[in-house]
């Protein structure tokens, strides 16, 4: 079984997004004001078809219109989640590992 989890922070409160590649389920840990909604844009937007440009074979030289759905496998869930925060106000951090705030 193979999970990816990544930090989320959404306005200052942080938590993560975990996909489970096997059962295909995302678990969504945010706390805070505002909190409820913001899991319920992530979810919303994880679980519905997105279209996007992304890189195609040549890299960045040419790029190509896909539509893809976040729980399809892991790397799906993470190009996925390189267009969260512009359409969710949630913020990934990438360079966070989950749970590393909390040894701040």
């Amino acid at each position: 079984m193979s999970k990816s989890r990544y930090t989320l922070n959404f306005e200052g409160n942080y938590g993560y997004v975990e996909f489970d590649d096997e059962t295909k389920n995302i678990e969504i840990k945010l706390g805070g004001d505002g909190a409820a909604a913001a899991k319920a844009r992530v979810r919303t937007f994880l679980t519905q078809p997105q279209t996007m440009d992304i890189p195609g074979k040549k890299g960045l030289q040419e790029f190509e219109t896909k539509t893809l759905l976040a729980t399809d496998d892991a790397e799906t869930f993470r190009i996925v989640l390189t267009r969260l925060w512009v359409n969710t106000n949630v913020l990934v951090e990438w360079s966070m590992p989950p749970g590393g705030v909390d040894n701040l």
